[in-house]
């Protein structure tokens, strides 16, 4: 037998024990919920916003509901006690808002966030949404979320992305000699991957899915290797295989190839299109715009503008691969949800946590080093002679001729803060400034857009015109309207003949007082609103 109290009144799919302010005030219902706590609806009210975790309904947003004694019962219970929630797939130190996620509403509220005590709270909120697959939390409020894009996501301190049902998608890019961007760290604010030895390594390694890469010597960068090539297989696309590799002689797209389980597709007339008849694969052949892809797709090998021929390869399910042709080099962006169980490789082990995706983290764990058992490309087209024989030294920033530095320097001074040394590195590595411009520009759009959302970051703001642009940009190209007409109206004013009496200024004062004031609740609303 086994005392209950009859005080989880609030209706939910699941038990959870009560908070300790929250216990029973008398000996005999606290001995009881020790042991195990049973829902008896209508016992008690039930407080609207009292959810599992804070069960009973005694909640501090409505006071505590006394327990009679009188209400406890004696029942006969074969149950196993109840099961705490789980913990969420992964807890990410991010914002996700705008075209980071989609905005899910919860019980309460219309997708601007309801309130929430804590992290736990919200949580279950989330669990008893349909829909919701993930929560932002920070300063006190929820936001449900589903289909989270962790490369699309700011880094922050005041919010925290919760992953409860559904794993996020998140983006690895390949660029230059090259330069490797992981999941955990899209755009490189923590820096890069550089890998400079020719070989095949592994990108992506997990149970359902694998991703390897080709480094190989390029023209352009003879003793630095650059990617040449990319490979795709796995239980995940129904073990079918994706290979595309430069094989020559010709530059450019001509001297490359695109295997589907063995057989070349994408070979006859460009543009060109292939579809698997599984409907496994999308494959398409033609002239694109690296940086809708990613804003340092171009790197190196791309210019600064305009479209480029381009492979794109979409794989059921969730897998998306841009490929940006070089003359005998390429870049690559893989655009992928997160498979289950363990995933490592030089794409980085997506965890949320960037600080673990360093070169000698990466090589601690194994990685670093070329494949011995299980090479994609086995069955691939080699690779030329000239990509696997490096020519000279490995360029060294320390080795650099003073006069190709100073060239460096200056060229690449407009690069971000992180970009700057990858750009002196291709410069020095190639020989040229001319790379310096592609780096810079790449550089600057990227952080440009992200200086401008994290600008309106923190303010809680709803959209305006839907999930086109963060609604922080949207917030941010208002304000610079509300500024220019008031410039306007000022300059307007300063230019009229006749005066006003002091009234008519106080007025006009006041006018502009309130339109500041207008402005002022857009901080309550939803900075993550997607």
């Amino acid at each position: 037998f086994v005392f209950a109290a009859p005080i989880l009144a609030c209706p939910a799919p699941h038990l959870a024990p009560p908070r300790p302010s929250a216990m029973p005030r008398n000996a005999v219902a606290a001995a009881a919920a020790l042991v195990f706590w049973v829902a008896d609806v209508g016992a008690c009210p039930c407080c609207p916003t009292c959810m599992p975790v804070y069960c009973p309904c005694a909640c501090e947003a409505c006071g505590d509901v006394p327990l009679s004694p009188s209400k406890l019962t004696t029942v006969l219970r074969h149950e196993a006690p109840p099961v705490p929630l789980p913990g969420p797939l992964l807890q990410c130190k991010l914002n996700c808002f705008g075209e980071g996620a989609t905005a899910v509403p919860l019980p309460g509220g219309d997708g601007s966030g309801v309130p929430a005590e804590n992290k736990f709270v919200c949580r279950d909120f989330c669990m008893q949404t349909e829909g919701c697959e993930a929560v932002v939390y920070g300063q006190g409020t929820c936001w449900g979320k589903k289909d989270v894009r962790t490369s699309k996501c700011q880094q922050s301190g005041d919010f925290e992305t919760d992953i409860l049902t559904a794993l996020p998608s998140g983006t690895c890019t390949l660029m230059g000699d090259p330069h490797i961007l992981t999941f955990d760290n899209p755009n490189g604010l923590m820096g890069d991957i550089t890998q400079l030895d020719h070989g095949e390594y592994w990108l992506v390694k997990s149970e359902s899915l694998q991703i390897q890469g080709r480094f190989g010597y390029t023209e352009r960068f003879p003793a630095e290797a650059s990617a040449t090539g990319i490979s795709v297989a796995g239980p995940l696309i129904q073990n079918k295989e994706l290979v595309v590799v430069y094989a020559g002689p010709a530059k450019g797209q001509a001297g490359f190839k695109a295997f589907w389980g063995g057989v070349e597709i994408l070979n006859i007339g460009y543009p060109a299109k292939f579809e698997s008849p599984d409907g496994v694969l999308k494959a398409t052949l033609s002239d694109m715009n690296p940086q809708d892809f990613h804003a340092q797709a171009r790197h190196t090998i791309g210019g600064i503008d305009g479209n480029l021929p381009s492979y794109l390869f979409e794989l059921v399910p969730n897998i998306r691969i841009y490929v940006l042709i070089g003359d005998d080099s390429l870049n690559a962006v893989i655009t992928m949800r997160r498979p289950d169980g363990v995933l490592d490789g030089y794409c980085g082990n997506f965890n949320c946590d960037p600080v673990d995706d360093s070169l000698e983290q990466v090589t601690k764990r194994g990685f670093a080093s070329p494949i011995k058992e299980g090479n994609l490309f086995a069955t691939a087209p080699p690779a030329p002679a000239y990509q696997m024989q490096r020519k000279g030294k490995i360029t060294d920033l320390n080795d650099c001729s003073q006069d190709l530095l100073s060239k460096a320097e200056e060229a690449c001074k407009d690069a971000g803060p992180e970009a700057k040394t990858a750009c002196m590195f291709d410069v020095c590595a190639a020989g040229s400034t001319g790379v310096a411009s592609q780096d810079v520009a790449t550089s600057a759009v990227e952080e440009d857009v992200t200086q401008h959302v994290e600008m309106f970051g923190l303010l809680h703001l709803p959209e305006f015109i839907g999930k086109r642009l963060p609604s922080q940009l949207q917030w941010g190209f208002a304000a610079t309207g509300v500024v220019l007409l008031f410039a306007s109206a000022v300059v307007g004013w300063s230019t009229r003949r006749w005066s006003h009496d002091e009234d008519s200024i106080r007025s006009y004062s006041g006018e502009a007082s309130d339109e500041e004031a207008l402005l002022q609740p857009a901080a309550e609303f939803d900075p993550i609103h997607g």
